[in-house]
């Protein structure tokens, strides 16, 4: 991996901040955390005009990776930019090739997508099967069968919603902001626990 220099902007009151910082932490250790609000007035004043340079706003958190700046908590964005791969992103590729030559595609907020399929991730490996992660898996294949995503809800939730009950999939109207975002109702029997 090319090292890029990479600076995080951040407060250690801010939650997205810090696991921002713990993330880098872990695939790229030379990155520079500037932890503004703990710095010292002059200093503070001199990082503050420094990060309105690349943020207006100044808004926390703020990763500025070579010439490229990212506001807010976007962790896909961060890991493409700096070029790292990961399981997350070929289940994408492939769940994406599959479901939408049949009218399913993903939600186009990626960082919600992408945290999706980390669940969907994590019940496979707790329970040998992605189970959908908005929902209380029994680690019973059998029982759990209705919601192996692409669960047995997501038909008739994207048809009637635009989207499924976790958001992951979704029609192109309800991407295009063409449907109204409401909350999916769960479908799934209260009874199942």
């Amino acid at each position: 991996m090319d090292q890029q220099k990479i600076r995080l902007y951040a407060l250690t009151t801010c939650e997205y901040c810090q696991s921002l910082k713990r993330m880098l932490a872990e695939i790229a250790p030379w990155f520079e955390a500037v932890e503004v609000d703990v710095l010292s007035r002059d200093d503070r004043k001199k990082t503050i005009e420094e990060l309105k340079k690349v943020n207006a706003a100044c808004s926390f958190p703020t990763t500025v990776i070579g010439d490229l700046t990212i506001i807010g908590y976007k962790v896909q964005e961060i890991k493409e930019a700096l070029g790292i791969r990961t399981e997350v992103d070929d289940l994408y590729e492939k769940l994406k090739g599959i479901n939408e030559k049949k009218g399913f595609y993903f939600n186009a907020n990626r960082e919600k997508t992408f945290e999706l399929l980390r669940g969907l991730l994590v019940n496979k490996d707790r329970y040998g099967y992605m189970a959908c992660p908005c929902r209380l898996a029994l680690g019973d294949r059998d029982i759990d069968r209705d919601i192996i995503c692409p669960c047995a809800y997501r038909e008739p939730d994207v048809r009637e919603f635009g989207a499924c009950y976790c958001g992951l999939y979704v029609t192109a109207d309800w991407n295009a902001g063409r449907v109204e975002r409401v909350v999916v109702p769960e479908r799934r029997s209260a009874d199942m626990y």
